[in-house]
């Protein structure tokens, strides 16, 4: 799923592009937020295929695999080992596998900077405090390009360190 969603997210891209060389700056900025919207559900996708198939293999510890599910492992003496439901960010959960899985990845590089800044423009688009989006055409491109790009390169990053082989080269050729 999350290559189809990386295909639909550089299509909207794309489209945002050429709407904002044809001045239409309504349809860009309809296009770049979709765009916003599929790559977030890209990486989103991706680290829960990640957490399926470990949660399959049983090959991390049982925290982790709940951590990466979103649950938490709770003891009590009465009920034993349960799970309760418990929302971790998507950067907690990429935090995890790159320690676990590259780690000497720089968390103060381009690569993730863009990424948290990608994020944080994607939440903004999500949970919106202004009546109007005055977000600059010019700025969405940018943060939509930087953020598409970042997304492919640090799961590309995980895809090498988990199993020791590349994203595919259709998706690499996505990145901006």
């Amino acid at each position: 799923m999350f290559e189809e969603y990386l295909q639909d997210s550089n299509e909207f891209l794309s489209i945002a592009e050429e709407a904002f060389k044809a001045s239409n700056e309504r349809e860009a900025r309809r296009y770049y937020r979709a765009s916003v919207f599929y790559s977030a559900g890209a990486i989103e996708a991706f680290v829960n295929y990640i957490a399926d198939s470990f949660t399959q293999a049983e090959s991390l510890t049982a925290h982790e695999t709940a951590f990466l599910n979103d649950k938490r492992l709770i003891f009590s003496i009465d009920r034993g080992l349960n799970e309760r439901t418990e929302y971790h960010s998507i950067d907690d959960k990429l935090r995890l596998l790159l320690n676990r899985f590259v780690p000497d990845f720089d968390f103060s590089s381009r690569i993730w900077s863009s990424f948290m800044q990608f994020k944080n423009f994607r939440d903004l688009l999500v949970h919106p405090r202004q009546a109007d989006d005055k977000t600059e055409i010019i700025e969405y491109q940018k943060k939509v390009q930087a953020g598409l790009s970042s997304i492919i390169e640090l799961m590309n990053c995980v895809s090498n360190g988990i199993f020791k082989k590349p994203l595919r080269r259709q998706l690499l050729d996505l990145i901006p």
